[in-house]
């Protein structure tokens, strides 16, 4: 059976996402492989590295998986991760200084899947810090390119205001969800942009984490 070298990138990257968006909830290994849409093979070979590592639990091969410490997977995947360095961008210009109208434009309007994620999404999850960019996931340059001419959105080279981000892990929309009618990324997936994030990303990342700590205890 293969080895995961590293538990933050590719498929087991969608493994870990899965795990912690639904914690607590306990897994078998066939539903935990078809939430993150990898092979039930590999599925298994992240459980055991997990496993091995004390981050989750399986008692006999037919019991559930349960993680058993999230903050501690959480802290070291956001620690791993870098959105801003490692994420290609197609970058436009919009005359909306204000990013509450920018959301007012996007508000349950219809077009390409897409997430707000960084300090725009934290605005809206857990208010800190007014940012002066805002990123967005969509999965084609195509994507950005239908949504900038919805939103009459200016192309531009560098040091555009909107910055969309252009990923082919549709994991980063799992557990996505609508606030006042904006699609935006899961908790999770938000604090692992943000951490690395400049810009006052790991100040905002610091209050999101009480959120998702607040969320896990409700759950428990």
């Amino acid at each position: 059976m293969p080895e995961t070298k590293n538990m933050f990138t590719g498929k087991s990257e969608d493994v870990i996402r899965v795990l912690l968006v639904d914690y607590p909830k306990t897994w078998k290994l066939r539903d935990l492989a078809k939430a993150a849409k990898v092979s039930l093979r590999w599925a298994s070979v992240v459980s055991e590295r997990l496993t091995r590592e004390r981050i989750v639990l399986r008692e006999s091969e037919r019991a559930e998986l349960k993680l058993m410490a999230p903050e501690d997977l959480l802290r070291r995947w956001a620690n791993y991760r870098n959105f801003a360095t490692t994420t290609n961008f197609i970058e436009y210009y919009s005359k909306e200084e204000n990013i509450s109208k920018l959301f007012e434009k996007f508000k349950d309007r219809e077009g390409p899947e897409y997430a707000f994620t960084a300090l725009a999404a934290a605005l809206l999850v857990a208010p800190f810090v007014r940012p002066a960019n805002t990123h967005i996931y969509i999965k084609t340059k195509e994507g950005a390119k239908n949504w900038a001419n919805l939103l009459d959105l200016m192309p531009v080279e560098e040091n555009g205001n909107v910055k969309f981000a252009i990923t082919e892990d549709e994991g980063v929309f799992y557990g996505s969800r609508k606030i006042d009618g904006i699609n935006v990324v899961s908790d999770i997936q938000l604090y692992v942009d943000l951490l690395n994030y400049p810009s006052r990303g790991e100040e905002a990342a610091a209050e999101l984490k009480k959120v998702i700590e607040k969320q896990w205890t409700e759950k428990k």
